[in-house]
């Protein structure tokens, strides 16, 4: 008599669960607005299992053995089969359309004559069983027609397809060994209604999947937080009543003091959990995440940023304002400051607001002081934040709600103040801020970015600088050393007339390479205004008549063709020099440099040549053309064969060299001709 008690309690538990689920279910899809076909059926769908299960729930009826639980299973059914028939064709027909279909009426049809004939037992227990048990096969049929004709939305369908299947599946298994033994087993028929329930969440996944079908079923966040905690609370209030019945049944003559004991510190942490405001709020958090679609669509906003901050001209100078306006964009906010923490907070930029106020200035202070070192994001609208509490009441002249930290490797690079309209503000939970820690990394990344290039931009600006300033005095110590040279001829020649307009001339010539120069470092003269004609070997001639007779051994131009070229002769001339000079620096004053001017087909072809020290293959790839590189010490620049290479380079000439240590060097100027 217990058993059969115990039994039939556990079957009115699990189809009044089951129908309460489904009419939630229902009461859900009615706050869709779309209107289509799947809606519809589904509606339908709902409701008769909310029906199915509630009759169950209340009544003794045997199943499949009267009338009304046979009009039950096979409308149940029915409604099903024409879900599913919606599901693979065409969602955006209307209702009337659809049932004109001849495969819908005709399902219709065959399934109404075959519960009639059941009703009027025309057909025996087992016949009728595996009647529905052919119906179930045909149902897991267009199961696995729905799941391939998904394709690439099989994503979507999964959830809905794996309930409908266990369903399914299990009522297979019921009819197959009803079919069998001629009877339904009461164990199965007991677990049934929790195979549905337990299928239930699926469906409410599938059809927020399912984008063809347009359902989008909403609910508030606070109303699925408490009905969730007084939906969790009944389930466990039914787990406890039945571990108590079970404790009352199986426990002999300590059964009430088991139960008693049981139900007790049941209760006691029934009330701790849902009294738990840390419970509570991981509850909402994790029903937030998995239940509700996002606030954001991130994919969208990050391309969205990415875009805008690419657009960015770091030239200009409202960088940092343009900076800010794409913060600012990104969550729909309107009013906002950027800072810049440097000992003091620096404005950066600020958008559609005044500037920092008293009150402002002094919350900044505290919020520096007490979270430079966190990524902590405040809401000075959220009265429960222990900071805000903490902050004195004069809130007035307050024109910032949020208060975003960026942080460099060395501490808080500065903050980003945010505001808007009271009707525009967000409310700062986790998903905010998750979204805002991700645009802050970006946007930060972007800052850093910035402020290193503006830095490289410094850097390289003192490195031309420094460049420059080495050219000049390369420049001038070749001009100091020709009139040094002048000064010591000047001791032996000075009552020489030919001597004094000599130097004369040099004096002027060195005065027009200085006026050059200093026009050059001024730019007020274009390289293409001193271009001149000029026969080669006279300028190479008097190069070495005037420049290079300071040190031995003297060069000799040994062999040329008359060739002009049309160039900067001054500049040209200042190359040579260089490359003459470094030959005679290389080669012992009893050994030999020469040149040879020829002509290669529409080339000039320059070759110096010095019995010097030579070099190395390694030495001349890795250290000849280096700039600011000498082996001459504190005597030289290093920069006489990376001027020359430069300036040959930028006439669309080449520059060789041949040269092996101890028997010499050559190097081969080629230019082409003009």
């Amino acid at each position: 008599m217990q058993e059969f008690w115990g039994q039939l309690a556990l079957d009115t538990i699990g189809f009044a669960l089951a129908a309460t689920g489904y009419l939630f279910f229902f009461a859900l899809l009615l706050t869709v607005k779309a209107r289509n076909v799947p809606r519809t059926l589904l509606l339908g769908y709902a409701l008769a299992t909310f029906c199915w299960a509630l009759v169950y729930a209340f009544t003794t009826q045997p199943p499949y053995q009267s009338t009304g639980s046979i009009w039950l299973e096979n409308s149940r059914l029915l409604l099903l089969i024409l879900f599913l028939y919606a599901a693979l064709h065409d969602y955006q027909t209307q209702i009337s359309e659809f049932l004109q279909r001849k495969i819908v009426w005709l399902s219709c049809v065959l399934l109404l004559g075959w519960t009639i004939l059941a009703q009027l037992e025309l057909v025996p227990l087992s016949l009728l069983l595996t009647g529905q048990l052919l119906l179930c096969i045909f149902v897991l049929a267009l199961l696995e027609a729905l799941y391939r004709r998904a394709g690439d939305a099989r994503w979507q369908f999964k959830p809905l397809i794996f309930a409908l299947s266990v369903s399914v599946l299990f009522d297979f298994v019921l009819l197959a060994e009803g079919s069998l033994f001629q009877r339904v087993d009461a164990q199965l028929w007991s677990a049934r209604s929790y195979v549905q329930l337990l299928m239930l969440p699926m469906l409410v996944i599938a059809v927020r999947r399912i984008k063809a079908w347009n359902i989008r079923v909403y609910i508030s966040r606070d109303i699925v937080m408490q009905s969730s905690l007084v939906l969790a609370a009944g389930v466990y209030l039914c787990l406890l009543a039945l571990a108590g019945f079970y404790i009352r049944y199986s426990g002999g003559a300590w059964s009430e003091l088991l139960q008693a004991t049981f139900v007790v510190l049941g209760f006691a942490l029934l009330a701790a959990l849902v009294l738990s405001d840390n419970i509570r709020r991981k509850l909402k958090v994790f029903i937030e995440k998995h239940f509700f679609e996002n606030t954001f669509d991130y994919r969208a906003k990050w391309l969205e940023l990415t875009h805008r901050l690419r657009q960015i001209d770091v030239n200009k100078d409202n960088v940092h304002l343009e900076t800010l306006a794409s913060w600012l964009q990104a969550i729909g906010y309107t009013r906002g400051t950027l800072l810049r923490y440097q000992q003091q907070p620096k404005v950066l930029a600020r958008i559609n607001r005044p500037e920092l106020t008293a009150d402002e200035h002094e919350i900044l202070e505290r919020y520096i002081q007490d979270y430079q070192h966190n990524s902590w994001i405040i809401d000075l609208k959220q009265n429960k934040d222990p900071f805000v509490t903490s902050l004195p009441s004069r809130t007035a002249t307050i024109y910032t709600q949020l208060i975003i930290p960026i942080h460099a490797k060395d501490g808080l690079w500065g903050l980003c103040l945010l505001d808007a309209e009271p009707h525009l503000q967000l409310k700062l939970n986790w998903e905010l801020k998750d979204y805002l820690i991700a645009v802050t990394e970006q946007i930060a990344s972007y800052l850093f970015l910035l402020e290193a290039n503006n830095k490289l931009m410094e850097n390289a600006q003192f490195a031309a600088f420094s460049r420059m300033s080495a050219f000049v005095v390369h420049d001038v110590k070749n001009i100091t050393a020709q009139l040094g040279l002048l000064l010591k001829n000047a001791e032996r020649h000075k009552d020489n007339p030919e001597f004094i307009e000599d130097a004369f001339d040099t004096i002027a010539s060195s005065k027009r390479r200085m006026d050059k120069m200093l026009a050059q470092l001024m730019n007020k003269e274009r390289s293409e205004d001193n271009q001149s004609r000029f026969e080669v070997s006279e300028l190479i001639e008097q190069l070495i008549e005037s420049r290079c007779q300071g040190q031995l051994p003297l060069p000799v131009l040994r062999r040329h063709e008359p060739i002009m070229l049309s160039l900067d002769k001054e500049r040209f001339s200042n190359v040579l020099f260089h490359l003459i000079d470094n030959a005679q620096y290389a080669t012992p004053d009893d050994g030999e440099v020469w040149l040879e001017l020829t002509k290669d087909a529409d080339q000039m072809q320059l070759r110096i040549i010095d019995t010097g020290s030579g070099m190395s293959a390694d030495f001349i790839q890795q250290r000849l053309f280096k700039p600011f590189d000498s082996t001459k010490g504190n005597a030289g620049m290093g920069i006489g064969a990376y001027d020359a290479l430069m300036f040959v380079e930028q006439l669309a000439g080449t520059l060789a060299v041949t040269s092996k240590p101890n028997f010499g060097t050559t190097f081969t100027m080629r230019l082409p001709l003009n």
